[in-house]
């Protein structure tokens, strides 16, 4: 096995933005094993398993290293093609843009719909400590420090990242994306705005409340039960008694933003 290999084509990339060929890949990164052992690891049938592992090795990011004769079956062993695999600068450079955000776009959608499951199973059970955690940090680095910053986080991962087996254990899914901070948008052009619910549901992302919406609610004779995963914005010329009026109840994880005076009101409608 290679101390490190760069992903060399588009269809490697595609092939590898998938949660569960990254966890198959990791598992095979400490020694090599057959689809059967990887399906016992991850509690998965061989043959879902088969089908990840073909694939990767199809592109050649996964390799056949070893056959044993067992009982008369024919046991297949595979490891990675390296112990770091990466993505190259330059891949993305040249491959079209459209192929580059589609692979991102299916990671931090494969992250956001896993943490709704999680979420909503939490909800629907009425769990009040979830093993759930999101967050938001505003942080001013240089590129040096970026890389220094990821190096001592992936380190500080690497404890937990084989079974121990102590009580309570489970598997966790970890994510860690940045990107640089710019200049926000108008309000009326923000692009990732959901609008306001009308009724009970839940929103992963920007949710921006305005005061027509909440006007028309009232008008509508409802009220807001509002669940949000990410920001909850309230426009500044929201009133206190208008959001008074308008909301029944907001269970947020993550941030509020909103005048003083409509904040004080929300937090004590807060679940």
């Amino acid at each position: 096995m290679q101390e490190s290999y760069e992903l060399e084509t588009i269809e490697q990339l595609r092939a590898i933005a998938d949660i569960l060929r990254v966890r198959i890949i990791d598992l095979l990164q400490e020694h090599p094993m057959t689809v059967t052992q990887l399906g016992d690891t991850l509690d998965m049938t061989p043959a879902k398993v088969h089908y990840h592992v073909r694939e990767l090795e199809r592109v050649g990011l996964l390799r056949l290293v070893e056959t044993r004769e067992k009982g008369g079956i024919l046991e297949k062993y595979y490891q990675p093609i390296a112990k770091d695999i990466s993505v190259s600068k330059n891949l993305f450079l040249t491959a079209p843009p459209d192929e580059s955000l589609a692979t991102t776009s299916a990671w931090l959608d494969q992250m956001k719909d896993g943490f709704q499951r999680a979420f909503r199973i939490a909800l629907e059970q009425k769990d009040e400590q979830p093993d759930l955690g999101l967050g938001f940090s505003h942080i001013y680095v240089t590129t040096e420090e970026q890389k220094e910053l990821f190096k001592q986080i992936a380190e500080l991962l690497k404890k937990y990242e084989n079974r121990r087996a102590p009580d309570g254990e489970k598997a966790m899914v970890v994510a860690l994306v940045s990107y640089p901070q710019e200049t926000p948008p108008p309000e009326h052009a923000w692009p990732d705005v959901v609008p306001a619910p009308t009724e009970n549901n839940w929103i992963v992302g920007v949710a921006h409340f305005k005061r027509d919406q909440l006007e028309k609610i009232l008008a509508d004779g409802k009220r807001l039960a509002i669940h949000v995963t990410g920001i909850c914005q309230f426009a500044h010329d929201i009133s206190p008694d208008l959001a008074e009026r308008a909301v029944e109840y907001i269970h947020l994880i993550g941030k509020l933003e909103a005048s003083a005076a409509v904040r004080e009101v929300l937090m004590k409608k807060r679940t």
